[in-house]
């Protein structure tokens, strides 16, 4: 990562990488509270996100080329990643560019102690707190609970988040279901056998008793949902 960040530095012409600050001492350019306001709100607005919950990390600026505390820029970057850059001047035109790395504060499910790989979670493994997510906010809202299962080892203050964690496994591969189908009025029960694992609100194929084959999705310990409106008929 760091290989790449450099490279990106050099062929965009600034000054030094994310990181050069504590590495070049004292002497390091940081920008004013002003300037970092400003990108803040600049940043939260891209990003959606209040600028009061944004943490930005500096690239360095060549100290002949500091940019005033009130001068115009533009930001550069498509918002996918934690790095923007900060072309300074008139339509980010004329002056030095900066790179700055940008994270959103949020309250994430962490683990409440050292987990190895394996472990299906209580309550007594999970915590709170704040961290900072590097890159745009997340947009989605799973949040692991108890039952979950640890994917790999997982240090004391880790968030968890998948593919670390996954959820528990509803249905398994070759063990007995009960299949429902249910178009308008109308609900059908079947036994059948899955045929893959998946977790509730996962997609799994099962094969009725009569051998015919269908897709459906996972809705609770060994249930199976068929979905009329994509065409699987039992």
């Amino acid at each position: 990562m760091r290989a790449l960040l450099l490279v990106v530095v050099g062929a965009l012409g600034l000054a030094r990488p994310l990181g050069a600050q504590a590495e070049a001492g004292g002497s390091a350019w940081s920008p004013g509270p002003v300037l970092v306001e400003r990108v803040r709100r600049a940043i939260g607005a891209a990003w959606g996100v209040e600028p009061e919950r944004l943490r930005l990390e500096w690239g360095g600026a060549r100290p002949e080329a500091v940019p005033a505390e009130d001068a115009p820029f533009e930001l550069i970057g498509s918002g996918a990643t934690p790095t923007w850059i900060v072309a300074f001047g008139p339509g980010g035109r004329g002056g030095p560019r900066v790179a700055v790395r940008a994270g959103v504060e949020e309250t994430a499910v962490v683990a409440a102690r050292d987990l190895e790989r394996g472990v299906v979670l209580t309550e007594a493994d999970l915590a709170s707190a704040t961290v900072v997510r590097w890159g745009p906010p997340a947009r989605d809202t799973v949040v692991v609970a108890p039952g979950w299962v640890t994917r790999r080892r997982i240090a004391r203050g880790e968030p968890l988040r998948e593919p670390a964690v996954a959820p528990p496994v509803a249905v398994r591969p070759g063990e007995s279901v009960r299949v429902t189908w249910r178009r308008g009025g109308v609900t059908l029960a079947m036994d059948g056998t899955a045929l893959g694992a998946a977790a509730v609100g996962q997609r799994v194929r099962v094969r009725t008793e009569t051998g015919r084959r269908l897709e459906g999705v996972a809705v609770g310990p060994a249930l199976v949902q068929i979905e009329a409106d994509r065409g699987e008929t039992p």
